[in-house]
This record gives C-alpha cells, sequence and structure tokens, in this order.
C-alpha cells in the first residue's frame, strides 16, 4: 500500500502499489507519494510551470 498525497488540496489516500503509481506516472505534478509500505519516502513532486500561451517569451530566451 502506498500513502499519496494530492498536493492541490492536501487530502492524503492510502492505495494499492497499482494504482498510486498510476496516478503519479499520469499526473506527476499533482501526486507526492509519502510512504510506500509503511515507510516513508521522499518523493520531489516537480513544480509546474505557468505558460502564457499569448507570450512569446518561452520561445525568444534561450534555456541552459
Amino acid at each position: 500500500m502506498y500513502k499519496i498525497e494530492f498536493i492541490p488540496t492536501g487530502h492524503t489516500f492510502e492505495l494499492p502499489d497499482i494504482t498510486a503509481q498510476e496516478l503519479k506516472e499520469k499526473f506527476p505534478e499533482d501526486y507526492k507519494i509519502l510512504e510506500k509500505n509503511g515507510k516513508k519516502y521522499q518523493d520531489r513532486a516537480k513544480k509546474k510551470k505557468n505558460v502564457d500561451s499569448s507570450s512569446i517569451y518561452e520561445k525568444v530566451i534561450e534555456k541552459s
């Protein structure tokens, strides 16, 4: 069993391994794994980048 947190609301859930892994793969920015099989787990959630579709900033700036 995995204990995961839904980051936008802060709710935590205990889910079977397969279900928790599927959610994490489909929505990596929205879910954070807190525990794997009763042991604490350090999961780093990716932060969402807000991209303004009307702006050309991302097209102009070089990324290193």
